[in-house]
């Protein structure tokens, strides 16, 4: 259920209008929702922004949630017990549900002649540590810029981030980074050239049952049905595609384009990297006229 007020201010003033949302929000898994049961998760979020004269537009929201365990989601999960005779190996057994507390800002430009942009925050004051099913404080960044600075060329960048902290003890146990850049430059009316980077960076800390029994996480390989640690993880890919686009004529078309994977140890270091894999790319199209 969703509501939404929008004021108007006077014509030229400095605020042209604020709209308030309010959204009360279910979601069921389906043998809940056909047994008539409460939904899994509840959500209410309420949302307010302002959009200012010129274009801009600052929002901001407090979300007020609650996640229900779904077991469902960790059932190749295990708990390893440590006891005075050594260890065994336990269901995983979640908490039945976590409240969340949530604030988002957000900004974004006019749509200027040679550039605009904008940025999501979400920084969480608690909210779910999937990778263990336990609180966490969680930051989210979403920021995107686009720059048009002739009319042949335009850049376009963006970053995303996540970043899981756990509530026990202040450790992070995920975080995941994606800058991209992609610039296209339109030679000729019939040749353009693209070219696009992006780096992933992503970590999981060893898993443990945080904030329960803090025995280590053990994962089923279902190819074994043997259960493994869920140790410590990184990985650091970078990927670069371009591609070459001439169009001559309507039915006549020349596409090339050539893309490399490369990985190294430690992110954003730029040395050691190693080629994963190469991919190469190539559409030739002409057009008969009898």
């Amino acid at each position: 259920m969703d509501h939404r007020l929008t004021l108007y201010g006077r014509r030229g003033a400095a605020l042209e209008s604020w709209t308030g949302d309010l959204l009360l929000f279910g979601r069921w898994d389906y043998a809940r929702f056909v047994r008539g049961l409460p939904p899994t998760d509840r959500e209410l979020h309420v949302n307010s922004a302002l959009r200012l004269r010129g274009g801009w537009v600052l929002g901001a929201s407090v979300f007020f949630e609650s996640f229900g365990y779904d077991p469902g989601l960790y059932a190749s999960y295990a708990v390893e017990r440590r006891t005075p005779a050594g260890t065994d190996t336990v269901p995983f057994v979640g908490t039945p549900h976590i409240a969340n507390l949530d604030l988002v800002f957000s900004a974004t430009t006019p749509q200027f002649a040679r550039f605009d942009a904008n940025l999501l925050v979400l920084p969480a004051i608690q909210d779910e540590n999937f990778f263990e099913w336990a609180p966490a404080r969680v930051l989210i960044v979403n920021g995107t810029a686009n720059w048009r600075p002739t009319e042949q060329l335009r850049v376009a960048a963006s970053y995303v981030a996540q970043q899981y902290v756990r509530k026990t003890d202040g450790s992070t146990v995920g975080m995941r980074r994606i800058p991209r850049l992609k610039v296209e430059y339109q030679v000729a009316r019939p040749l353009f050239v693209r070219l696009v980077g992006q780096y992933d960076a992503q970590f999981q800390d060893s898993l443990r049952d945080d904030s329960r029994t803090n025995d280590p996480i053990l994962i089923r390989d279902p190819a074994t049905n043997t259960y493994t640690r869920a140790t410590a993880r990184a990985s650091n890919d970078l990927r670069v595609d371009w591609l070459l686009s001439y169009q001559p004529t309507p039915g006549t078309v020349l596409f090339a384009g050539y893309g490399s994977s490369l990985t190294e140890a430690a992110a954003f270091r730029f040395r050691g990297l190693g080629r994963s894999g190469d991919g190469f790319f190539l559409k030739l199209s002409y057009l008969f006229r009898l």
